[in-house]
């Protein structure tokens, strides 16, 4: 039986954390604690390499793609102590801030004949006990990583019909990629309207044998205060300033998270140490990202006190990739947004294509949040994209990215960033 328990029932509170680490690191509070200083040093890759280098990008890509990455969860805290110590060796000083929220505590196991198919709850739709043959099922195909008009349509049918447990066989697309229909994952936000119908998501290409066998459903689920925390990390100061350059990226996930969530990481750390050599940098890991941004939305409204320089949002699939005609990874299409708008940064739209960034409709994921917050006169610098094995099981190192792609992105990234410091 597949389930999510949370290992944070408890913790410190949150002003107790800030003043711990005001304390050790004899600094004062602005922005979240600081709470431990690391020596100078370089995270990840072979000796020699720079921070910077393809290896080096990839083997941080690996390292992170040894847990899942759900909040609350054991494997994330795991994952989390390893970033730490990859921030304290870059010479940061680190902090935790913790916030509470609502966990999603499930056990569920779907058969189809005699066998167990994988599967994962839509977290928040539904809590109790359901046991037996499921009385709604319908597959779906999505276009979208939440509130994807086809799982709405279905969930409005299975409550329509009375429904007390909803299957969905799903299938993925994505632009330019071939359909997934493995196990997908979906975000959910817990403060949004919910069925109250227990929904499980299964690999859609078991939606024939389904309709022919129908489903057995063992599944339970409640829903319990926890808490969790964002990561911090100041760099290149001893002592926190107001204007720092912040540079921001979601921790979270559904699986392993390699492409999508490493890479902006590994992005992240060594963009950060860079930056860092001419100006402070103020480094914030968000968890939460998969329950609709929920860590950055409740550090920003609770927390932040800081006037940034300027932030940069590195967040999904920053160097997602897929084999080409060749054999040879390629980075496919992504999105990015600024402010200043593209048009008015020199350089910008041109670095960026190097690894082909396109300019967006609009701010993606948690830097709709951050744009939100800070309006038009702070710089922001915002980039993510999709791929085939998003919000998957395959989304491996090996399977989803390469060291020569990384550092393809990471060179327009570390461009298009100077090219909008150079213009504010």
């Amino acid at each position: 039986m597949t389930s999510n328990r949370s290992h944070l029932p408890g913790g410190p509170s949150r002003r107790a954390v800030l003043a711990a680490g005001v304390a050790a690191a004899g600094l004062t509070a602005l922005g979240a604690a600081p709470a431990h200083a690391g020596s100078a040093g370089r995270p990840g890759g072979a000796a020699g390499d720079p921070l910077g280098s393809g290896a080096s990008l990839y083997s941080l890509v690996e390292a992170f793609g040894r847990w899942n990455h759900r909040t609350g969860t054991s494997d994330e805290a795991a994952a989390l102590r390893w970033l730490e110590r990859e921030l304290r060796n870059l010479g940061a000083v680190t902090g935790r801030w913790y916030y509470e929220y609502p966990h999603y505590d499930w056990k569920a196991r779907v058969r189809v004949g005699n066998a167990d198919v994988p599967t994962l709850p839509l977290y928040y739709e539904g809590v109790g006990r359901v046991k037996g043959r499921a009385d709604f099922v319908r597959p779906v195909t999505t276009a979208k990583d939440g509130n994807d008009p086809a799982v709405l349509a279905a969930l409005a049918e299975a409550a329509q019909a009375g429904a007390s447990v909803a299957v969905l066989p799903t299938t993925s697309t994505t632009a330019l990629y071939p359909a997934y229909d493995g196990l997908v994952a979906y975000n959910s936000d817990p403060d949004a309207p919910k069925t109250g119908i227990p929904t499980l998501l299964v690999p859609g290409r078991f939606a024939d044998r389904i309709q022919r066998h129908g489903a057995d459903v063992d599944f339970r689920a409640r829903t319990v205060t926890a808490r969790a925390y964002c990561l911090t990390g100041w760099l290149g100061t001893r002592t926190p300033v107001a204007d720092p350059i912040v540079v921001t990226t979601p921790l979270s996930g559904w699986f392993t998270c390699a492409a999508e969530r490493g890479t902006g990481l590994a992005l992240s750390l060594a963009l950060a140490a860079e930056l860092a050599r001419e100006h402070p940098v103020f480094f914030l890991g968000n968890t939460g990202h998969e329950l609709g941004n929920y860590g950055v939305r409740a550090y920003l409204a609770e927390e932040f006190d800081l006037r940034p320089r300027a932030v940069v949002h590195l967040g999904s699939a920053l160097a997602a990739a897929a084999p080409g005609a060749d054999g040879r990874f390629e980075l496919g299409p992504r999105v990015a947004a600024s402010n200043p708008a593209f048009e008015t940064v020199p350089g910008l739209a041109a670095d960026l294509a190097t690894a082909r960034f396109g300019q967006a409709a609009k701010f993606p994921g948690e830097g709709a949040v951050w744009n939100q917050l800070l309006g038009p006169s702070v710089p922001l610098l915002s980039l993510a994209g999709n791929f085939r094995q998003f919000h998957t099981p395959d989304d491996l190192a090996h399977l989803t990215t390469s060291p020569e792609v990384l550092e393809q992105a990471y060179t327009a990234v570390r461009a298009g960033m100077r090219d909008l410091l150079a213009a504010t």
